[in-house]
C-alpha cells in the first residue's frame, strides 16, 4: 500500500479519490454494500435476506484522462437470517435487471434427502421473481443464488409454512 500524501496536496488528492468513489458507485461507508435492494416476501409482509456474500462491477467512469473501472467482492461472517412464515409461493423483488436467481432449499429439522432440493426461480417481470415452496411441509433455510450482468450475491433467509416432516 502506498503511503498518504502529505501536505498541500494531500486534501486534493482526497478529495479527487472521495469525488471518483462517488461516480464509480463504490459504497460510502463499510456497511454500505451498494447493491440494489434484494426482499422477500408476500403483499402483507417481506423480509431482506442476509446477503452472505456477493461480488460487484460498478459502471466505469470515463474522464478525458482515461476510465476508471471498480469492483468489489465480499464474504461475510454468518449473521442470523430473517424469518419469514407463509404456506404459498412468495415473491423475490430485486431492483437490478437482467438477474437469473436459484433457491436452494435444506431443512432445519430433517436430514432426509427429500427435505433438500434446488430450484430455479421464475422471472415474473423485470424486477419480480417467484419464490416456490419446497415439496414439504417443514422449516427450511432458503439461499438465493443471484447472477447478473453486474456479478453474483448469495443471500438467504428461514422458510417456514405448515407442520410437516421437513
Amino acid at each position: 500500500m502506498l503511503p498518504l500524501p502529505r501536505g498541500p496536496l494531500a486534501l486534493p488528492l482526497v478529495t479527487l479519490v472521495a469525488a471518483l468513489a462517488t461516480l464509480a458507485g463504490v459504497p460510502a461507508a463499510a456497511g454500505d454494500t451498494g447493491l440494489p435492494s434484494l426482499t422477500v416476501g408476500t403483499t402483507v409482509r417481506a423480509v431482506e435476506p442476509t446477503v452472505q456474500e456477493y461480488c460487484w462491477t460498478y459502471p466505469d467512469v470515463v474522464t478525458p484522462e482515461g476510465e476508471i473501472g471498480s469492483s468489489t467482492c465480499d464474504h461475510r461472517s454468518p449473521r442470523k437470517e430473517p424469518t419469514l412464515r407463509h404456506d404459498g409461493a412468495l415473491r423475490l423483488t430485486f431492483a437490478a435487471t437482467g438477474w437469473r436467481w436459484t433457491a436452494r432449499y435444506q431443512s432445519l429439522r430433517s436430514t432426509s434427502p427429500s427435505c433438500r432440493a434446488t430450484a430455479r426461480v421464475r422471472r415474473v417481470d423485470e424486477h419480480d421473481y417467484r419464490v416456490r415452496r419446497p415439496a414439504h411441509h417443514g422449516s427450511y433455510r432458503v439461499t438465493l443464488t443471484g447472477r447478473g450482468p453486474e456479478g453474483r450475491i448469495v443471500a438467504a433467509f428461514v422458510w417456514r409454512y405448515g407442520r410437516g416432516p421437513c
